[in-house]
């Protein structure tokens, strides 16, 4: 049957297009640096060819390595082919960054350790394992990762890292930035470096000359700026994923604990985080909820800089359009079900806040109804 535009006028079946072969000499090539780990098969490449995004490209080869040494060997192969190289976990990204028409490297499989420090005070996980995991690992001893993202059964810590991940609660105190001790870094070159090692600077010095003084050289530029201090101050008093972390040239001053920030939302761009060692937060068994109704939307807005101040670790914020959809939900609360505007049976122009708070056995408690300080119920 042939398919029909808009204008309801027939048009010719479009071609699938030319089947997907691949590069004999790249794969051989990849199977000296892998062996037993560039897949055969056609389908592979197409099925790693999307993410959660609406991107498609379709990889020239798919490699499952399974070990930090066979990753070290591929930027020497993707560079002798003129390919990208891209380094994929989860694919949860919405943006296409898993995905490549070059060299797309697997690292969900293998590199899935994950080993709990200090009693759970620290965490060292390799990137192929998921958040979640992770976190049930810390949840016996009362610890959890600060990044929070909503996709955490999902996401890895590849991801994570790659893309310095947030989510509702951790604002910017503890987001992979602030919560990343260190890590085992894979270079474009193929040097390895554990930025957790006393001589890690001197090492990266040794191996990587011109990458020390450039960064030493960006380091002391963005410093003896006054201009470019207030924009970054600016910038990233408030959370800021976008781009590289720069804050990393004003917030270290060895070229190595740069690098490693620099690493952060990097996309993998500059390195292949191998290992990464969080620092990690407290996990609170009980969490308190709360609808607090404004009359106006400034008042809701008002009112932020006390609720933060009190310690709410979210604060979501529904206008009347969205007070009106909760309403229709067979699930509501009631007190969301009793808000009404001016007017009987409206909304109106009321507003809402819906709160959050983790903490300990204090939170289990009903909290207390009637009015509020500002107006708030």
């Amino acid at each position: 049957m042939n398919r029909t535009d808009r204008s309801g006028l027939a048009r010719p079946p479009q071609s699938p297009g030319p089947p997907f072969t691949a590069d004999v000499a790249l794969l051989a090539r990849l199977e000296e640096a892998v062996p037993g780990g560039v897949t055969g098969r056609s389908s592979d490449p197409l099925s790693f060819a999307h993410d959660a995004s609406h991107h498609l490209l379709v990889p020239q080869a798919v490699v499952t390595s399974r070990e930090t040494g066979q990753v070290a060997a591929l930027p020497a192969t993707a560079a002798a082919h003129d390919l990208s190289l891209t380094f994929r976990s989860g694919g949860t990204s919405l943006s296409g960054q898993a995905t490549g028409d070059g060299i797309l490297v697997d690292t969900r499989r293998n590199f899935r350790d994950i080993e709990a420090l200090d009693d759970g005070a620290r965490a060292r996980v390799q990137p192929g394992a998921t958040a979640r995991v992770v976190n049930i690992r810390l949840a016996r001893h009362g610890r959890k990762l600060g990044p929070d993202p909503a996709g955490e059964a999902a996401c890895t810590i590849g991801g994570v890292v790659a893309n310095n991940s947030s989510g509702m609660a951790c604002g910017t105190e503890a987001n992979t930035y602030r919560t990343l001790e260190s890590a085992v870094l894979v270079l474009p070159s193929g040097t390895v470096l554990d930025t957790a090692a006393p001589d890690a600077d001197d090492r990266l010095r040794a191996l990587e000359p011109g990458l020390h003084a450039g960064l030493a050289q960006l380091r002391d530029r963005v410093r003896g700026n006054p201009a470019s201090l207030r924009t970054i101050e600016k910038l990233y008093s408030i959370k800021n994923t976008m781009g590289l972390g720069v804050n990393s040239f004003v917030d270290h001053t060895r070229p190595v604990e740069i690098l490693l920030r620099l690493t952060i939302g990097s996309e993998g761009t500059l390195a292949f985080v191998t290992e990464a060692t969080f620092r990690t937060v407290p996990a609170h068994p009980y969490a308190a909820t709360a609808l607090l109704f404004f009359p106006e939307l400034a008042a809701a807005i008002g009112s932020l800089p006390d609720l933060v101040e009190a310690g709410f670790d979210t604060v979501e914020l529904l206008d009347a359009a969205s007070l009106r959809v909760a309403q229709r939900d067979p699930r509501a609360v009631p007190a969301a079900r009793a808000a009404r505007g001016h007017r009987p049976g409206q909304t109106a122009r009321r507003r809402c806040l819906l709160v959050h708070r983790r903490t300990g056995p204090l939170a289990h408690r009903q909290l207390p109804a009637g009015p509020r300080r500002g107006g708030v119920r």
